[in-house]
């Protein structure tokens, strides 16, 4: 295969989870493998419970061998923010556009304004590679009906990524999907089913839509549900509390839907990603 279009220069990274390991390449996933999952090995007997000891290490340094020429860029993990600026406030302006008038007796849902903004890339230094909350979304995701809808060009190896975070700014975990494979942190890792990849437009980007409503993750395509997968135990609990959500890894040219009537978004969500985008 050639990466990155046989690109001369190419961002290659390996991304340890605490259940899998990932590579990508320019963001593209090129190969992941569960650490209960190791290859099979007859010569190697006792793989998966290494690669299981590898997602259990603390590990706390990296030794680069044979790599003269090359460029390392070390970003810190979770709240461990020693070379990038601290996170700012947990401030939101408030929508622009009015919600359209409604009677109490109406359900939000059916009568709403909502906007087009792009999927602001939050793996940047201003947004503090994801950390700074003015580059999120504000919007509670287990009671929310609609969920996150996005417009994006669907592949097997691209993937979409959302990070969620509790109501302090506190990142819980990503949500990411591909005609390949679905991933929540730490809950979920299977492969997309046939008839998810099936609904596909046939040509150019889909409109699909990601929901927690009642701890229960969906997918959906044309307002219709092709993936559903409820959480139970400790995961119910952890993404029961995602009350913001940012883009990871995505594009100027994948819109999401903005609701109005259940979103507040950070300074740095505008139509230009705060000067990230071009202006369509």
């Amino acid at each position: 295969s050639f990466p990155a279009g046989g690109k001369k220069e190419q961002i290659w990274a390996w991304n340890f989870n605490k259940d899998n390991v990932e590579l990508t390449c320019d963001g593209e996933l090129q190969y992941s493998q569960h650490f209960d999952e190791g290859e099979v090995n007859p010569r190697k007997p006792g793989l998966p419970e290494k690669c299981r000891a590898l997602g259990d290490a603390d590990v706390d340094r990296i030794i680069f061998r044979h790599m003269e020429g090359y460029y390392i860029r070390g970003i810190p993990r979770n709240n461990e923010q020693e070379t990038t600026p601290p996170p700012e406030k947990l401030t939101t302006k408030e929508p622009t556009t009015e919600p359209a008038t409604t009677t109490e007796a109406s359900d939000p849902d059916d009568i709403e304004t909502n906007e087009v903004y792009p999927t602001c890339d939050c793996w940047t230094p201003e947004c503090g590679y994801c950390t700074n909350m003015e580059c999120t979304v504000k919007q509670d995701l287990i009671n929310s009906n609609k969920g996150i809808e996005v417009t994006s060009k669907l592949k097997r190896k691209r993937l979409n990524s959302i990070v969620l975070y509790d109501e302090d700014g506190n990142e819980i975990g990503k949500f990411q999907w591909s005609l390949r494979g679905i991933w929540l942190s730490g809950c979920i890792q299977c492969l997309t089913p046939a008839e998810l990849r099936r609904a596909r437009a046939a040509e150019g980007p889909t409109t699909w839509s990601f929901s927690l409503k009642d701890g229960v993750v969906r997918i959906t395509i044309n307002e219709e549900c092709l993936y559903e997968q409820p959480l139970v135990g400790e995961c119910k609990e952890k993404y029961g509390k995602a009350k913001r959500f940012a883009f990871y890894d995505m594009t100027c040219e994948s819109p999401f839907l903005y609701r109005c009537s259940e979103m507040l978004d950070g300074e740095r969500i505008t139509p230009t990603c705060a000067g990230a985008c071009p202006q369509q």
